[in-house]
């Protein structure tokens, strides 16, 4: 088979862009959704209800704003070109959800879900006809906001049990019914119908009692996904007798509304001391001076305006938690009511992943009167960090500290305000918002309002104004602000396309260390993007970035080492390296190209080296032939889980 690299390099670059910008915030909200139903199934039981739960499903989430990719009935080639297109949609939306009904199994640990068109003759046809959730999930990855996944597959089928008479019973497989539990990734939630490993029940209705409860709880406005799938588990249970219990995970960051949200006035706050206030920050005694030092110089914020003259305040990423929370409690232990000190121990006990101490200490120092602890509490009440979300009580705090001037309160307010998050969507309250941060030097900030200008959103559109603030962005060294809106100037967001400028603040991110920004360099150069095509130039940018580990540079180079092209030199050993790297390092491009499609993406060449490379390991038990058969997957899947 011919491997057609232009095609190929197009896919791997697109691919490598959503992977870079995956934690990008978006600037409008935007929904997408892939619903499938098979009933008609060819080689075993049919279901009544799965046309009818895709349908209807689909019907209320595109009410409540989502694109929906619909289907019913889908066979092998059906469901891969849904995922497809679902995978595309989901690039940067803000939330990606994913609903399916039909068979369902478990083979080894892994979930697949059943085609109307498999038939199964033993445990080797397991890959070639069904389709795998982890791919789904991988696509559900694409979305920089709310994961949600669906799985109303665990229904009565044969097909499990004649794969299992198949396979030879001497051997240790795990086939069942039921689905195996999945593990969590952060910001998403996982809805099963009934318990792991358990079967759900037809519905004697329309639609399946999980797709009946979802579907009549989703249209009530203002209740938030946690509530909502409690109600619809409860549902589900009374509606069966209590035979199927629904189980639901979540690992959200944040609140998250399918219909509107609540309105309702905010509990009492602190107070932030005003300018005739005198609120006391001195420390008892030289004692606990001298143990508040270490504190500060160790968990201190330069955004705190308690922070003491010529201490500069330590970036979040930088704090050493044990030592900071050691040192905190240690100055706490002489002065236990100093709100500075109850701030900074918040900051090293988040990092330390203690989020529910912090927040109680976030909670007396904000109560205290300090403005940054008000804050970072507002983020932990809006992401439900730590203990409940409260998303009234965390705005309120919000336009306390940026009535205050804590800068990124201000930046968190605009936020809400563009996107409608705990009051209503006001684009000229944004950018006012954005506007006062940016004015503070804020590079965060001065990117939104960059691309507030570019978009006219809340502001008349100026290009002129735009390039200004991205000309004082890149005098910052925040790189992945120059990221998100060099993305933006590449025109993939709906906004002004202007690639000079995105290649400027792609340059800025590189030199200063970013690897991302040499990816994107080289996305440009590969895809001639606002400049002719050279692969030679582009494999320059990612060798770079390759040399200081970033997975997305390394997944690039496997097609271009593999063939050589454009003055690039053909290397299929380096491309075998860089190819396994990526893929123990989670790289879903790598994964893509060495375990999902192998045979439509690389050389018979690339692939020997793969296995050579494996077998090195003590991976792969035969001797290295290119073939790339189930062994050859099932070592470079013990080379992921090796990692």
């Amino acid at each position: 088979m011919r491997i057609s690299l232009r095609r190929m390099l197009a896919g791997v670059a697109i691919a490598l862009i959503g992977c870079t910008v995956a934690s990008i915030p978006a600037f409008a909200e935007r929904r997408v959704a892939l619903v499938i139903g098979n009933s008609a199934y060819r080689n075993t039981v049919q279901l009544p209800n799965p046309r009818n739960d895709a349908t209807d499903v689909a019907r209320m989430l595109k009410s409540a704003g989502f694109e929906v990719v619909e289907g019913v009935d889908l066979d092998k080639r059906g469901m891969d070109d849904a995922f497809r297109r679902f995978a595309d949609a989901a690039v940067g939306a803000d939330a990606a959800l994913f609903f399916y009904g039909g068979h369902g199994f478990q083979f080894q640990g892994t979930n697949y879900l059943v085609p109307v068109d498999a038939k199964l003759a033993g445990a080797t046809d397991i890959g070639a006809q069904m389709a795998r959730v982890d791919d789904i999930l991988a696509d559900l990855q694409r979305a920089s906001g709310v994961r949600i996944l669906m799985l109303d597959a665990c229904r009565d089928n044969p097909l499990a049990d004649q794969l299992l008479a198949q396979v030879n019973p001497a051997r240790a497989v795990t086939i069942t019914r039921g689905l195996a539990r999945i593990k969590q990734t952060a910001g998403t939630v996982i809805a099963y119908s009934t318990q792991p490993g358990a079967v759900a029940a037809d519905g004697e209705g329309r639609n399946s009692p999980f797709a009946a409860a979802f579907i009549r709880e989703v249209g009530q406005p203002g209740v938030e996904i946690g509530p909502l799938f409690r109600h619809v588990a409860a549902d589900v249970y009374k509606a069966t007798s209590e035979r199927q219990l629904p189980e639901v995970t979540f690992s959200l960051l944040g609140d998250f509304y399918f219909t509107g949200q609540p309105v309702a006035a905010p509990p009492p706050v602190a107070t932030a001391p005003s300018t005739t206030q005198t609120v006391s920050l001195a420390l008892p005694t030289p004692a606990a001076r001298s143990a508040a030092e270490g504190c500060d110089k160790l968990a201190a914020s330069a955004e705190d305006i308690d922070r003491p003259s010529g201490v500069p305040g330590v970036a979040l990423n930088r704090i050493q938690p044990r030592l900071a929370v050691d040192a905190c409690r240690a100055a706490l232990a002489q002065a236990p009511d100093h709100r500075r000190l109850q701030f900074q121990i918040s900051r090293a006990l988040s990092v330390a992943g203690e989020n529910a101490e912090a927040r109680d200490w976030l909670t007396k120092s904000a109560a205290a009167g300090s403005v940054a602890a008000m804050s970072d509490l507002a983020v932990m009440l809006e992401k439900g960090e730590g203990g409940p979300a409260d998303l009234p009580r965390a705005v309120a705090l919000f336009d306390q500290a940026a009535a205050a001037g804590n800068v990124p309160a201000m930046r968190n307010v605009a936020i809400e305000f563009e996107n409608g998050l705990g009051r209503p969507a006001d684009a000229a309250q944004a950018a006012q918002w954005y506007r006062k941060a940016a004015d503070t030097g804020d590079p965060q900030a001065m990117g939104f309002l960059a691309v507030l200008y570019l978009q006219g959103t809340g502001v008349p559109k100026d290009a002129s104004q735009a390039r200004a603030w991205i000309d004082r962005l890149v005098t910052t060294e925040h790189t992945a602000t120059m990221l998100r809106v060099g993305y933006v100037l590449l025109g993939l967001t709906g906004a002004v396309k202007d690639y000079a400028t995105a290649r400027k603040l792609f340059l800025r991110a590189a030199e200063l260390g970013d690897g991302d920004g040499n990816v994107m360099l080289g996305n440009m150069a590969a895809g001639g993007i606002g400049e002719p095509r050279d692969f030679a130039r582009a494999a320059d940018f990612y060798e770079r970035a390759a040399a200081i580990g970033n997975l997305n540079a390394k997944a690039s180079l496997i097609p271009l080492l593999m063939v050589g092209v454009g003055g690039v030199r053909r290397d299929p050993g380096k491309a075998a390296e860089y190819g396994l790297e990526a893929l123990r390092g989670g790289s879903p491009v790598a994964r893509g190209l060495l375990i999902e499609k192998p045979t439509t993406s690389l050389t018979p060449e690339l692939r020997k080296a793969i296995e050579q490379r494996l077998a090195r390991a003590g991976l792969l038990k035969r001797a290295p032939d290119g073939r790339y058969g189930p062994d050859t997957l099932a070592a470079l899947q013990s080379a992921v889980l090796a990692r």
